[in-house]
C-alpha cells in the first residue's frame, strides 16, 4: 500500500509539473514547447527537493520501460511526410551529421574543462617525443621518491 501511495505521489508530481508547464507556456507565450517547460520545472523541483527523486523515479519507471510504444505516433508521422523526407534526404543527412559533430565537439570541450578544473591540470599528451620522455622521467623520479618514503 505504501508503494502505491509513493507511485501516486510521484505521478501527481510529474503530471503537476507538466500541466504547470503547459499553463505557463500558453499564458506567457514562452517560445518553448509546454512539455519542455514542464520538464524544466520538474528539474527545478528535483534540485530544490532531492527527496522527491525516488517518487518521480517510481512513477516514471513504467513509462520508461515502454518508451518504444510512445514513439509510435512520431514514426507514423514521419511516414506521412516520407515524400518530402526523400526529396530532402541529403540536406537532412548533412544537417544531422553536422549538428551531431558540433554537439559532440562542444560536449567534449565542456567535459575537458570540467575535468581539468576538477583535477587542476590538463591531461594532454605532450606535443613531441622529447617532452614526452621528460615527463615520463619526472613521473618515474616522483614514484621512486614516494617509494623511498614508504608510500
Amino acid at each position: 500500500m505504501v508503494g502505491l501511495q509513493k507511485w501516486i505521489t510521484g505521478a501527481i508530481l510529474v503530471l503537476g509539473c507538466y500541466y504547470l508547464g503547459t499553463w505557463l507556456s500558453f499564458s506567457t507565450g514562452l517560445p518553448l514547447p509546454s512539455a519542455l517547460t514542464g520538464l524544466l520545472i520538474l528539474l527545478a523541483v528535483l534540485f530544490i527537493v532531492p527527496k522527491a527523486e525516488p517518487l518521480v523515479a517510481r512513477a516514471a519507471s513504467p513509462l520508461l520501460s515502454h518508451m518504444s510504444v510512445l514513439f509510435v505516433p512520431a514514426v507514423l508521422g514521419v511516414s506521412a511526410y516520407w515524400k518530402e523526407i526523400a526529396q530532402n534526404g541529403w540536406a537532412i543527412g548533412i544537417a544531422i551529421v553536422f549538428t551531431t559533430c558540433i554537439s559532440l565537439g562542444i560536449s567534449a570541450k565542456i567535459a575537458e574543462k570540467l575535468l581539468a578544473s576538477r583535477h587542476g591540470h590538463f591531461s594532454q599528451v605532450p606535443a613531441n617525443k622529447k617532452v614526452a620522455e621528460q615527463v615520463t622521467e619526472q613521473q618515474d623520479v616522483k614514484k621512486g621518491s614516494e617509494n623511498d618514503r614508504g608510500y
